[in-house]
């Protein structure tokens, strides 16, 4: 072997080391590396069944998608899975149902509310409570059909007015809205209504006799 200096990086090898190579040029062992795998398998069909296997696995994904998650947001909100109901549970995780104006009546003191309408032309008794009982007014609303100089609201008629307004309009709604509190009179008080000037008053009381 032979070496000739030059300024290149390469060398020059002797004929013997390529015979010893034991790589092998014959054509005739050449294969189509595009269209084989080493094992003599066509790397086409291989890819066919890989891309049929991502497709299926693809669409079981699919499905359990649609079914999942509707069952996991009932399991979340305190439903049934089965059902999809929802539903609110408190800090036992015992499930109540939420506080809305129609079960209102039931959670106050526990007993009903009872709501109340009517209309006075002249200053007179709203509520007479039954004997031995006291009111106890948890919302007063009303409206007018003319102007007038006042309206007010107290226990008996000779009491304390707990709410008064002045020169209320016609066709406006005034009151009070005392949920969760409360306004209460004497045992045997009637809740009584001052008018001021010549006008109808409807009025409309959410109250317990207690």
């Amino acid at each position: 072997m032979s070496i000739v200096k030059n300024k290149h990086s390469f060398k020059l090898i002797s004929s013997s080391y390529k015979k010893e190579s034991p790589i092998s040029i014959n054509k005739l062992e050449v294969r189509n590396i595009e269209t084989e795998n080493e094992d003599g398998s066509n790397i086409n069909d291989s890819h066919k069944r890989s891309f049929l296997k991502v497709m299926g696995i693809a669409g079981i994904g699919l499905v359990a998608s649609q079914v999942i998650p509707q069952k996991a947001e009932a399991l979340i909100m305190g439903g049934t899975p089965s059902t999809s109901t929802i539903g609110v549970k408190n800090a036992s995780n015992t499930k109540i149902n939420p506080a809305t104006e129609e079960s209102l009546q039931t959670l106050l003191s526990g007993q009903g509310v009872t709501k109340l309408t009517t209309t006075l032309a002249n200053s007179g008794t709203i509520i007479t409570p039954g004997s031995g009982k006291k009111i106890r007014v948890y919302s007063n609303r009303f409206s007018l059909t003319a102007d007038t100089a006042s309206v007010s609201f107290r226990f008996t008629s000779g009491g304390t007015d707990h709410e008064k307004y002045v020169s209320p309009k016609t066709g406006g709604l005034y009151g009070a809205n005392n949920h969760p509190n409360y306004i209460e009179g004497g045992v045997n008080q009637v809740l009584y209504c001052v008018i001021s000037g010549t006008t109808n008053v409807q009025i409309n009381v959410d109250y317990l006799e207690v």
